[in-house]
């Protein structure tokens, strides 16, 4: 499938400021990075979601991919053209929506907004009295359409920003944090929205910023990970849980508790520390082991076990959640 966004090693670097101003000479002025050689490739019609703690550079990248600012370093190309100089988001292939919407006008409708922007995009009347309605009805806002936008909810204001970037019919949509300011109902709204009104029938790329990761995980085929201003993973769930976590966890539950068999399964092959977690975690009578990703070693610690006297009575697989994982990342990094 043809990709819809690439980019490669983009570095981002800030002149820092401070109290004394532009005393010293720009050239003297130090800076700090924010990205630090960032490479990516989504395919078309993808939904990314885009995580990492505040600071990691989300916001960063997705502007430079919106054409706000320009990177350092680096190398964009939007559905197979180069767009390093922010072209795309000028000729409408890209359409970037922030988490604050300031842009409208407070005292016009929705409806009236959108033919503000329709008609600065040179869309005509005929056009726009097609489209305008068309869009009104996809974000679900066509009752409230002639109310002022000062009235509008936190979501209804979310819908209104998409549904203005949807005029100019952008192949790539950037979305920063949508559910940011909505309650959970909210929320659970706007993620059904996002995937089967964008990303399934309309057949929009989505790379979303977020903190939530339940959000990730229910409305993206993909997740990438930045700390620190680099990519430190981009897979699926699942996959990205393995790369950032190193390790399988696996609850053994047994008949007595282990005594003196837990200094020697901790001596083991492949089981080790996560973070600040201990390598073997006794709470009753079930153990949670943290060990490298192979299923081929729980026969052994099993069998080590036995002999040891212990009594095994079930081994399953524990479940690590994405959010887990990127704090172990933050622990560990």
């Amino acid at each position: 499938m043809a990709l819809a966004i690439e980019t490669e090693n983009i570095v981002k670097r800030f002149p820092v400021t401070n109290s004394l101003g532009d005393v010293f000479a720009f050239w003297k002025r130090p800076t700090v990075e924010v990205l630090r050689g960032v490479s990516l490739e989504i395919e078309a019609g993808e939904a990314t979601a885009l995580l990492g703690p505040n600071g990691a550079g989300k916001t960063t990248l997705l502007k430079i991919l919106a054409g706000l600012i320009l990177p350092t370093e680096g190398y964009i190309e939007i559905d197979g053209e180069d767009v390093t100089d922010g072209s795309a988001a000028r000729d409408g292939r890209l359409i970037y929506v922030s988490n604050e919407e300031r842009s409208m006008f407070w005292r016009l409708s929705g409806r009236e907004n959108l033919r503000v922007f329709a008609t600065l995009q040179h869309l005509g009347r005929a056009e726009q009295s097609r489209l305008i309605p068309e869009l009104l009805d996809l974000v679900g806002l066509t009752e409230h359409a002639d109310r002022p936008v000062m009235r509008y909810s936190s979501g209804m204001k979310q819908r209104l920003a998409i549904a203005r970037g949807l005029l100019v019919k952008p192949s790539v949509l950037l979305l920063d944090e949508p559910t940011r300011s909505l309650d959970p109902a909210g929320a659970r709204q706007m993620w059904n929205f996002i995937r089967t009104e964008l990303v399934e029938k309309l057949g929009t790329t989505l790379l979303m910023a977020t903190h939530n990761t339940e959000e990730a995980a229910a409305l993206c085929d993909r997740v990438a990970v930045l700390h620190n201003g680099e990519l430190r993973a981009h897979d699926t769930v699942s996959s990205v849980i393995s790369m950032l976590t190193g390790s399988e966890r696996w609850i053994i539950r047994t008949t007595g508790q282990w005594n003196g068999a837990t200094a020697s399964v901790q001596a083991l092959p492949g089981v080790h520390r996560v973070g600040e977690l201990t390598d073997v975690e006794v709470d009753g009578f079930a153990v949670e082991l943290h060990v490298d990703g192979s299923e081929d070693r729980i026969p052994v610690i099993v069998r080590h076990l036995v002999d040891s006297g212990v009594g095994v009575t079930g081994v399953e697989k524990a479940q690590v959640s994405l959010g887990a994982a990127i704090e172990q990342l933050s622990r560990t990094a």
